[in-house]
């Protein structure tokens, strides 16, 4: 369900590259949407680059109206890097795509189909969830955790 071929990737590269957003553009948003708002100092860190380099990153980000630049109210000499609506709405654009895809997939498969995809897919988040308890704090396995944090959102 989640694999993307190279051509669903080449697709979406050239969506993303017609509206100027490139893969450091798209390393920076991910990074804000998983993290919330990050220092400077912080996004530079996570993109391996040069607090210069995060600098000019963020200049040319702000200028296309993706993210924005605020004072911490806590110390002003931190520069907090927040995304505006125009940069969540990347990634809502991405899944409503994806989600439109998926039920052109779907309207192609039979109603005995689509039962036994839904009886799968109920026994992979049964098995996603054993895995999460397995991984719980204080358990034995809880790298197992982190493989699975992806949300589970399977309709019963």
């Amino acid at each position: 369900m989640t694999a993307w071929s190279p051509r669903d990737r080449e697709g979406a590269f050239r969506t993303w590259h017609q509206n100027a957003l490139s893969l450091v553009h798209l390393n920076v948003l991910t990074a804000l949407e998983a993290e919330g708002p990050l220092p400077m100092k912080r996004l530079a860190d996570v993109m391996d680059v040069s607090d210069a380099g995060a600098t000019g990153i963020v200049d040319r980000m702000e200028k296309r109206g993706l993210i924005e630049r605020h004072h911490s109210a806590g110390d002003r000499r931190v520069v907090l890097v927040y995304p505006t609506d125009a940069g969540a709405k990347v990634f809502s654009d991405m899944a409503g795509h994806r989600r439109e895809m998926l039920s052109r997939v779907f309207a192609e498969l039979t109603e005995e189909e689509m039962a036994a995809l839904l009886v799968g897919m109920r026994a992979i988040h049964v098995a996603r969830e054993r895995l999460r308890a397995a991984a719980a704090p204080g358990s034995q396995d809880e790298a197992t955790a982190d493989a699975t944090a992806e949300p589970t959102d399977v309709r019963r």
